[in-house]
């Protein structure tokens, strides 16, 4: 039976293309010097955009309407990318080549801003798209990582750029571990669980210590952001002693085995350190746990209590985090034992920090100051709207809040790149707009 086309029909397919074609395009390809990304990221938001002033047409609607001061940001951004591929070609330099990538690219994201402000379209069918597209890129890249695996120049590229790996498998990652914290469904209860524990491998084999910690942040924060069921607890917290027992095990993996290629490589002495947090955290847990009277329904207990303590956990790790990136003079702790646990935390983190340069940095650096300052506008503007949707009965709409506001603090540490920025977009618009659930 054929499926009437309609608008909504439509924009569906819009978002899912979209999706898709960001969750693969993680290979640059360029045709005539033009990224391809780019031009089709433009195409699919300038067929989304017609039909939506189509659509409003037919229905008497008035779009765009500007109805936030993120739509005047997003109108602002139009104007200025279409200004500046106007004066790039009446000042066209004798090299014979333009670059008007970025032009495409802020116009594809602020055309989606004003589309999603509009009309907030998400599925949670469009969570588990990026988990597929996110699992077939992870066997890639686990075949890459292998000693005898797939090796060529375009491989290489893939491997080599730790800053966008990180941010893809961050996204892969979070949503697998929410997506099993909800599900009730036991075979899709492994499924994600599987996919969980691949993109955590991935993250541990790119060996960036900032992802490591933001994904460890992430596991302390669902408990205290969603409404913390002891089944939530639970299933986080299963998921929480896998992250961290294979983290402990990477040095077994990597320095007796000849799997994985030899770049990788982990200290077996800081997994002991590892091994004696998982204790102290695990015997503390349970501890808690163990006081849950038998016969509770799990579904229906909300551990109050344990929220708090989750609260104050992440706040003391978010702490840290910051202290750890303002001084990284980590290293020059004295000797003892006590001091290398702490170096082991420290200084792993503060190298990578010292290596890498902000999103934001590199967005002043390669397209100008007045863009630089609009995005540090709509991040402020973006801020206030998660702020304003957050309700502790809205658990998927929290979760959002929580994948943007990491997303938002990669920016202050690398560029996660465009295909990865539009997938982050898209659920940061809807966690601003989206008010029914």
């Amino acid at each position: 039976m054929l499926h009437k086309i309609t608008y909504p029909w439509l924009e569906d397919k819009c978002i899912c293309i979209l999706l898709t074609l960001s969750m693969f395009s993680v290979l640059k390809i360029k045709i005539a010097g033009f990224p391809l990304y780019s031009l089709l990221l433009l195409t699919i938001t300038s067929v989304w955009l017609f039909l939506k002033i189509l659509y409003a047409g037919r229905c008497g609607e008035k779009f765009p309407a500007i109805r936030y001061l993120t739509d005047t940001i997003a109108i602002s951004v139009i104007l200025y990318a279409i200004i500046s591929v106007i004066v790039k070609l009446f000042s066209a330099s004798e090299e014979g080549w333009i670059d008007f990538s970025w032009n495409a690219e802020m116009i594809a994201l602020a055309v989606i801003c004003l589309l999603i402000s509009a009309d907030v379209p998400f599925k949670t069918f469009y969570l588990d798209l990026m988990l597929y597209c996110g699992l077939l890129m992870a066997g890639l890249y686990l075949l890459c990582s292998l000693t005898d695996g797939l090796r060529s120049s375009v491989m290489e590229v893939l491997l080599s750029d730790t800053a966008q790996i990180s941010s893809y498998f961050l996204l892969v990652g979070m949503i697998a571990v929410y997506a099993y914290c909800a599900c009730r469904d036991r075979m899709r209860s492994i499924f994600y669980m599987m996919v969980s524990a691949i993109s955590f491998f991935v993250l541990f084999l790119n060996q960036n210590a900032i992802s490591l910690w933001l994904m460890g942040i992430f596991f302390l924060m669902i408990p205290a952001v969603l409404r913390p069921t002891a089944v939530l607890v639970k299933r986080s917290m299963q998921l929480f002693f896998v992250y961290l027992f294979m983290l402990s095990n990477m040095s077994l993996l990597t320095e007796y085995t000849q799997i994985i290629r030899a770049e990788i490589s982990y200290s077996l002495e800081y997994s002991v350190y590892m091994d004696l947090l998982i204790a102290a955290g695990g015997a503390a847990f349970f501890y808690y746990w163990d006081r849950i009277p038998d016969g509770v329904d799990l579904n229906r207990l909300v551990l109050k209590k344990m929220q708090k303590g989750y609260r104050f956990t992440a706040t003391m790790f978010l702490v840290i985090f910051v202290a750890i990136v303002i001084d990284g003079g980590w290293a020059a702790l004295s000797e003892g034992m006590s001091y290398d646990v702490v170096r082991f935390l420290t200084v792993p983190l503060a190298e990578t920090v010292g290596h890498s340069k902000s999103g934001i940095l590199q967005c002043f650096q390669a397209i100008g100051v007045l863009p630089g300052v609009l995005l540090l506008v709509s991040m402020v503007l973006f801020m206030g709207r998660l702020r304003r949707n957050y309700a502790p009965d809205r658990p998927a709409v929290n979760i959002l809040i929580l994948i943007s506001v990491v997303f938002m603090i990669q920016l202050l540490f690398w560029n996660p790149g465009i295909q990865n920025i539009v997938c982050y977009f898209y659920l940061l618009l809807t966690a601003c707009f989206w008010q029914k659930e």
